[in-house]
């Protein structure tokens, strides 16, 4: 877990409510979730719902962009180590072949 000493404390408006939060982002990046998290929040008011299921229904989102993100990371990962298994086999082969030339005539 991050050390909150290192966070600064900053005043943040999330769905239209005013929060104390402490933080390590920079401002523009932090600017950047910000703006994301409103426009996803202001995307369910065709809904007519009360702001808290329209919490919910943000939550939803964003922990299903969470899962599908860490599926494609391990996704990706499997693919890495299968490529770096076949580059450990390709180097092997390249070095059996330096090592008899004569194999090359």
């Amino acid at each position: 877990m991050a050390d909150l000493n290192t966070h600064r404390p900053v005043s943040v408006t999330v769905a239209k409510e005013k929060l104390q939060i402490r933080t390590d982002l920079s401002d523009s990046d932090l600017q950047e979730v910000l703006s994301y998290i409103d426009e996803r929040f202001d995307s369910y008011s065709k809904y007519n719902l009360e702001a808290s299921k329209r919490l919910a229904l943000l939550a939803l989102d964003l922990g299903q962009q969470l899962f599908d993100a860490r599926k494609m990371l391990r996704h990706a990962k499997v693919q890495m180590d299968q490529m770096d298994q076949r580059l450990k086999e390709l180097s092997s082969l390249l070095d059996e072949g330096q090592d008899s030339p004569e194999a090359w005539k």
